[in-house]
């Protein structure tokens, strides 16, 4: 697939409802007149591709936060839309959001990342934008990518977990995404760990969640107290020199060998793969798709991980299920936020996946 044309360089109504088909079908997408654009809001940034007639990207975008007021959010994540669809007339536009959607229209009664709690997004959107537009959950829109064109491709039963600035989780059970009874199923991140005590982000009042020992964020934090101790010398010496320490900088220096670094890493997979325990024994996936930038770790992160899946899982479960990472990369929400845009726009999420629809695959960077 040639390239899509990119802005910034990057590595390569809620959609709930509708009839029944399994999400890893896309049928009719080829007949569609007009652009689809799909948003995925992150932690740190906002990705956003423009999808052709064979759901391959033609361009992406990529943006980073500059402002957190709720007027700047809506903005950017309208301006990158508009951008996209370059004065074509769209056939409708999807976002992902790192919050509670509900399963009707109304407004969102948490948001993770972003100011947007009592906001009714997706009537806001459509009355800037003049489409239809489709609201879920980023990790919802993620493991829709990943079921349509990824890692879960051609199965029933799935769980997605993406690990960015937290961690966020999606179910396809038999072939349908599974949202509960409000809208607001998957949120795996707040799954307790065994003997942590961490305090979990945002207005989340658990200790010891998944999200607060596993995620990118609780990386950056380890980093931080590694630098300030003293006791990775490789990350010492980058905050001597003023550098930022984080975890993207710990990835950095695992891939390239360092032990130090490796170690963290291998602490994080080994409490990443409690959540996959209670994930598996819960669910009884066929995979579980892992996603997000700390995902680039790949097998450094998972290896440990799986590790622990296969010692404590129950037996038939952890000795069965796969553990993938995401195919789609880091677009993987934005890929499945414009296939819900399209879907709704056709006549129905969830509907229909193109045979032999061209890969949307990306870079974990």
């Amino acid at each position: 697939m040639a390239e899509p044309a990119r802005d910034n360089e990057h590595p390569a109504g809620s959609a709930a409802g509708g009839s029944q088909r399994p999400v890893g079908e896309v049928r009719g997408c080829g007949a569609r007149r007009g652009p689809v654009v799909g948003v995925d809001a992150g932690g740190t940034k906002v990705l956003a591709v423009r999808l052709g007639p064979d759901l391959a990207v033609e361009r992406e975008l990529l943006r980073q936060w500059q402002e957190r007021s709720r007027e700047a959010v809506i903005d950017l994540l309208l301006t990158v839309c508009r951008e996209l669809v370059d004065g074509e007339d769209p056939l409708a536009f999807g976002f992902g959001l790192p919050a509670l959607v509900p399963k009707e229209r109304g407004a969102i009664p948490y948001s993770t990342h972003l100011p947007l709690e009592d906001v009714d997004f997706r009537a806001l959107a459509e009355a800037a934008l003049g489409r239809p537009v489709a609201v879920d959950n980023d990790v919802n829109c993620a493991l829709r990518g990943e079921a349509a064109l990824g890692a879960a491709r051609g199965t029933r039963d799935a769980v997605m977990l993406t690990l960015g600035t937290g961690i966020g989780g999606a179910i396809l059970c038999d072939g349908q995404l599974f949202r509960g009874a409000r809208g607001f199923a998957g949120e795996l991140g707040h799954i307790p760990v065994a003997g942590r005590t961490e305090r979990c982000q945002g207005k989340c009042p658990g200790e010891g969640c998944l999200e607060a020992v596993a995620s990118g964020g609780a990386l950056d934090r380890a980093a931080r107290e590694a630098a300030e101790r003293g006791t990775i010398a490789a990350l010492a010496a980058r905050a001597r020199r003023g550098e930022a320490v984080d975890g993207a900088l710990v990835t950095e220096l695992a891939l390239a060998g360092d032990a130090d670094c490796r170690a963290l890493l291998a602490t994080l997979g080994e409490q990443l793969g409690a959540g996959l325990v209670a994930v598996a024994n819960a669910f009884d996936p066929e995979v579980i798709v892992i996603g997000g930038g700390l995902a680039r770790a790949g097998e450094l992160l998972l290896a440990p991980a799986k590790r622990v899946l296969r010692q404590r899982a129950l037996p038939g479960i952890g000795d069965s299920v796969r553990v993938e990472r995401a195919q789609l990369g880091e677009r993987a929400g934005a890929v499945g936020a414009a296939i819900m845009a399209l879907e709704m726009a056709t006549g129905g999420s969830e509907r229909s996946v193109t045979e032999g629809a061209a890969p949307s695959g990306g870079s974990d960077g």
